[in-house]
């Protein structure tokens, strides 16, 4: 580090005491300002200016480190103006540690490791790193590939027979790239039960993959991100290997590399030193967040800033030595279509205008992480926060813009238009933008005409109103965004939000369907679960024993699709015509079936 918490050196490596430092200061000062001349014998004179030259230079170069040491250099300021919004008391805070050219070239730690004691954050604080955890599986992967031992391209069931055949084959190669069509395990788990706040354990998940059903597609078809498939590839180091996989990776990495404060979390109950607390914010105050997960491979490693410095200077040193094991890791892979996949061996790699960058980040239980390595330029980013609002990603693109300035482009500037007057159009003109457009899955927003007014509503949000900036463009204040409306004839058929077009949709009549037919008991053989669907003034409503009460909101386009607190239900009926059942779909989960067993 920069100068951070160290005493001066130099002056102990010259005069072996500060005493005696202090001493011959006196007398440099004596020699300075006194009449050399004046002296009795040429033998002091030539003593005392032998003295007065080397000290003087120490005394300089002493002076000059001083400096240094009270005046934080350019990349100091910058940080901490990047970090100035957790360095105060009474907020979570993070550790910042930057390697540069094999070299910790800064580290500190801004804000509180616990808010009950405060704990402040040092490079030394333990945090949970979540799925940064998947490079350290794919590092084991690779090492058992170069070993012979295993082939990316094996059947996974040659290695785990409990996995559901599902009339496909799903290859190891499969896991690494996230292209298996296994269901992520944190939605199909809460979609069973589990609430967000409690235990998910190892073996929960294993069973979860071992019931289910159906693949989410045919492998190597698409890319769908799912922890499930590194939990898999964790089961698969401890059958070659006949180790457990936090036995493995503790005796492969950290030991070697000396990361003495980090592990597998294999007992959440652990007394863990230094451990950092982590916390969500609600209604501007802090609260406390609960971390009890044990997954393999995904997720679940404890270590500090420090260690990981180990981890990216070796891995740095491994890259540039061409070592098989870790260029490997950064290889990425094509789906069945010849599309390109840039998830390699737990890492994400991009090319932005000529810049390298391989990089992880990890969010869970209030924990926000990220590692950003520049193999190119040597340099690698750690940030380790203990708040859920951190936005792991943009601060480390930030600190990389300090160093590597304009080597690093801009991403794509958001239109702000706040600035421009606000102007009144035609009430002709605005009828033809109200209406419903759809920004994605699920997903609306809906413009309508109030008193001359153009007021937007996006799904399960409030109402807010816009300010008109042109012909054809708004500002929203609440979201501090424009939208553009586009392919205007009688009604615009586009808009134009955060860059990308959203097509208007013709709303299906969701708002007044009969509800009672949705009504009664669903379960799902997959998750060994139901829902008892019922009506309550007016709105279809879910119940699950562990998971209690929600309502299910009608899908503004699509019928007989609803979405709540488990994701999306789409119902389908049989050859009768009645409802026989419902899927559910999320972001990392398709079609889970639920059954209509009975009336409630």
């Amino acid at each position: 580090m920069f100068f951070y918490h160290q005493r001066n050196p130099l002056i102990k490596k010259i005069n072996g005491s500060e005493l005696v430092c202090n001493f011959i200061s006196v007398l440099l000062v004596f020699v300075v300002t006194s009449n050399i001349k004046a002296l009795h014998t040429l033998n002091i004179m030539k003593i005392l200016l032998t003295i007065k030259t080397k000290l003087t230079f120490s005394l300089l170069l002493c002076c000059i480190f001083s400096c240094a040491q009270n005046k934080p250099d350019s990349l100091q300021r910058g940080i901490d103006s990047l970090f100035k919004n957790y360095n105060k008391p009474g907020s979570p805070g993070v550790a910042v540690l930057i390697v540069r050219d094999g070299k910790i070239a800064f580290e500190k730690g801004y804000g509180m490791a616990n808010l009950e004691y405060d704990m402040p954050v040092t490079p030394t604080t333990v945090f949970d790193i979540a799925s940064v955890s998947k490079q350290f599986c794919g590092f084991a992967i690779s090492t058992l590939i170069q070993e012979g031992k295993i082939s990316p391209d094996d059947d996974i069931h040659k290695y785990l027979a409990d996995v559901p055949q599902f009339g496909k084959t799903i290859t190891i190669r499969n896991l690494i790239h996230h292209t298996s069509g296994l269901r992520d395990w944190p939605e199909g788990l809460h979609a069973a039960g589990w609430r967000w706040d409690e235990a998910f354990r190892y073996e929960d998940i294993m069973r979860m993959v071992k019931q289910q059903r159906d693949l989410d597609f045919d492998p190597g078809s698409k890319y769908q991100y799912s922890n499930t498939g590194y939990n898999l590839l964790a089961a698969i180091v401890a059958k070659v290997t006949g180790k457990t996989f936090p036995e493995w990776i503790d005796e492969n990495i950290f030991k070697p590399l000396g990361m003495n404060s980090s592990m597998v979390m294999s007992d959440y109950s652990k007394i863990v030193k230094n451990l950092a607390s982590s916390y969500y914010e609600d209604n501007n105050e802090y609260h406390k967040s609960t971390d009890e997960l044990i997954a393999y491979g995904s997720s679940s490693i404890l270590t500090t800033a420090e260690d990981l410095s180990k981890w990216v200077i070796h891995f740095q040193q491994e890259l540039d030595a061409k070592n098989p094991v870790f260029l490997r890791m950064i290889e990425t892979d094509v789906l069945n279509n010849k599309q390109k996949n840039n998830y390699a061996y737990g890492l994400a790699v991009s090319d932005n205008e000529g810049i390298r960058n391989i990089s992880h980040d990890g969010g869970w239980a209030g924990f926000a992480t990220v590692i950003s390595n520049y193999p190119d330029q040597k340099l690698s980013i750690i940030l380790l926060s203990n708040i859920n609002s951190f936005n792991p990603e943009a601060n480390a693109s930030a600190v990389a813009k300090l160093i590597l300035k304009d080597k690093i482009k801009p991403g794509q500037k958001r239109e702000d238009l706040s600035g421009l007057p606000t102007i009144t159009v035609d009430t002709n003109l605005l009828k033809k933008y109200t209406g419903t457009y759809q920004l994605g899955e699920g997903w609306y927003v809906t413009f309508t005409l109030e008193n001359g007014h153009i007021m937007t509503q996006a799904s399960g949000e409030d109402k807010f109103p816009t300010d008109l900036k042109s012909d054809t463009s708004l500002w929203v204040p609440a979201y501090h965004s424009s939208v553009t409306f586009l392919q205007v004839t009688d009604k615009a058929n586009a808009i134009r939000y955060h860059g990308n077009i959203s097509k208007r949709i013709v709303p299906v009549n969701a708002g007044h369907p009969d509800l009672t037919q949705y009504t009664g008991n669903y379960y799902s053989p997959e998750l060994e679960t139901t829902y008892r669907l019922y009506v309550d003034n007016g709105k279809l409503m879910a119940h699950q024993m562990r998971l209690g009460d929600f309502n299910l909101k009608p899908d503004i386009a699509v019928a007989d699709k609803f979405s709540g607190d488990s994701g999306s239900l789409s119902f389908y009926k049989d050859k009768q015509n009645k409802i026989a059942g419902f899927k559910v779909s999320g972001g990392r989960i398709r079609n889970i079936v639920f059954e209509k067993r009975s009336e409630p």
